[in-house]
């Protein structure tokens, strides 16, 4: 016999002595196959079902603050909650969590503010933005609390993010207007100096320059 012919009688005597276990591998690699699909239909029902209950919920925290103050009554952010208890694996879980930060801090539950941002943040995506004000959210809570070096440490954040002009802007007035609460007039006015290079709105950058001028 050929090269060919001798090659492929090794080939099919190797799949006759192998039979059982070449049948077991197929096995499991279709059930493999079987479970992936199973879960990946499974997710988007589910995410389905959470992106349902997570629109019902901000209609309902909608309809109780029609002004849009950020107060909402607690039967509305409830709704909020049970999204995150029931789909806590989804995008709407996520998006949740970051409405409730808000919610909580607004009505001066500030620890749960920030446990609820923090836990937004450690499932946050690195492009989400929404990132920013998360820090900026538990660095205002720190703030209200007087726990001064933690709402440094959160303001931080944000500012070395490098997030753009705008935002780091923020970051570094919040920074000085922190260390001036804490009598840290020096490092207030430099703060405040780094804040209006990065301010090019002229309101804003008026505001500043007579922060400086008052501290200067």
């Amino acid at each position: 016999p050929d090269a060919f012919q001798e090659a492929f009688g090794k080939v099919v005597d190797a799949i006759r002595e192998n039979r059982q276990k070449l049948y077991l591998a197929a096995g499991v690699v279709t059930l493999a196959i079987v479970l992936i699909a199973g879960y990946v239909l499974y997710s988007a029902h589910t995410e389905t079902e959470a992106s349902k209950a997570y629109f019902d919920a901000k209609l309902k925290v909608m309809m109780a603050d029609p002004m849009g103050t950020g107060f909402a009554a607690p039967e509305a952010v409830k709704t909020l909650e049970q999204v995150v208890e029931k789909y806590p694996s989804t995008q709407a879980a996520q998006n949740a969590r970051y409405e409730l930060g808000n919610l909580y801090y607004n009505a001066g539950d500030y620890d749960r503010s920030m446990q609820t941002y923090r836990n937004f943040l450690d499932k946050a995506d690195g492009k989400d933005l929404r990132k920013i004000y998360a820090w900026l959210g538990v660095g205002y809570a720190h703030e209200a609390k007087k726990e001064y070096d933690k709402a440094l440490e959160a303001f931080t954040k944000v500012v070395d993010a490098k997030p753009g002009n705008v935002h780091e802007g923020i970051g570094y007035r919040n920074i000085a207007r922190v260390y001036e609460e804490m009598n840290d007039r020096d490092k207030a006015l430099d703060y405040y100096r780094k804040a209006l290079e990065k301010t090019k709105e002229p309101a804003a950058a008026a505001i500043l320059k007579r922060k400086i001028a008052q501290l200067g």
